[in-house]
């Protein structure tokens, strides 16, 4: 389905940045058709992809995985954007929980929820996340699990290198004679 506008979210990452999102298609139309949801969105956590995902069918390499690692940032705003500009926004997933549960819920509630059925190694990024967010309400000065940290860096600049290889394979094709 094609949209003039979709919304968007700016979603802070338990590193501290800030990256722009476009909502699932599901979601789309949840805050078009309820307004009640727009204010429930403000503060969600939010399952996002950490780098963008890659076609691994065009891939010479024998992993043929190209789902991104992912992790949980939290929803500072959420707006309407034109479709051509929201267009090269990364699409985030549609596992979120609003702000009046995940600061109360246990921790286990939670993540039982927000960790689907993601790989392994993004359940635990999910969780030292989920875990920053709500030390994040008691403590004044509280810091992301370096642990899942560092993995969940290595895995980030893996999908990267297989993004970048291929692209390079594809413009190389193009241009060598």
């Amino acid at each position: 389905m094609k949209l003039k506008k979709y919304w968007c979210a700016d979603v802070i990452r338990s590193d501290g940045k800030m990256v722009q999102y476009r909502l699932t298609l599901d979601l789309q139309m949840a805050l078009n058709s309820d307004s009640r949801g727009r204010n429930e969105m403000q503060r969600a956590l939010l399952v996002i992809p950490l780098t963008p995902y890659y076609d691994p069918r065009s891939s010479k390499s024998k992993d043929k995985s190209g789902v991104p690692p992912f992790g949980i940032g939290m929803v500072k705003k959420i707006y309407r954007m034109s479709a051509n500009r929201a267009h090269h926004l990364q699409i985030s997933r549609s596992q979120f929980i609003g702000y009046q549960y995940w600061s109360v819920r246990p921790f286990k509630i939670c993540n039982t929820y927000l960790k689907h059925d993601y790989p392994w190694f993004s359940q635990k990024q999910i969780a030292a996340d989920i875990t920053y967010w709500q030390n994040r309400l008691f403590k004044a000065h509280v810091r992301p699990s370096r642990w899942w940290q560092w993995v969940t860096n290595l895995r980030i600049k893996r999908q990267l290198r297989r993004i970048s290889r291929d692209a390079y394979r594809q413009q190389r094709r193009k241009w060598v004679l």
